[in-house]
């Protein structure tokens, strides 16, 4: 249940630039002029910045954004670059708050796929399967009745 809790079961709602403590993670919307400012340092145009709040001043915001690098599809350390935003340069900043109807979603999905993929082993194991085909019982042993005519046939063993 934690794994489910802690991957991605979150929303963003917006907050007070004063409201947000440092080390939380917040999504800071800024301007086009910022975005293109930050575009050499990001290496991408982004008009919404991921990170956690690292510092704040009184006319500044200080974002801390991770910073991945992959060699031949191997992920390398990773390290944390700070981008200093003025107070003019942010539209809005949001915090990430789980959202519980979101998990308890997932989680009944989660659960009711496992359940699925329970009755499937189980059913692929079974060896006696129910079928909707019923096998009908012999006739009783007096309701024989002979013909009269009957082959033999006579083999002779040395």
């Amino acid at each position: 249940m934690a794994v489910i809790s802690s991957s991605g079961c979150y929303h963003y709602v917006p907050v007070s630039p004063g409201a947000v403590s440092s080390d939380e993670e917040v999504r800071v919307h800024i301007t086009s002029s910022a975005a293109d400012r930050l575009s050499d340092a990001l290496g991408v145009y982004s008009t919404e910045i991921d990170g956690k709040l690292s510092a704040r001043g009184p006319d500044s915001l200080t974002v801390a954004v991770p910073i991945e690098r992959k060699y031949r599809g191997i992920a390398l350390d990773s390290t944390l670059q700070s981008l200093t935003l003025g107070r003019s340069e942010v539209v809005d900043v949001r915090r990430s708050e789980l959202s519980r109807g979101r998990t308890i979603l997932t989680s009944a999905g989660v659960l009711a796929g496992f359940a699925l993929l329970v009755h499937a082993v189980v059913q692929l194991t079974n060896p006696n399967p129910g079928t909707d085909v019923t096998v009908p019982p012999p006739p009783p042993l007096g309701a024989r009745t002979t013909s009269g005519h009957t082959l033999r046939i006579r083999i002779p063993f040395p």
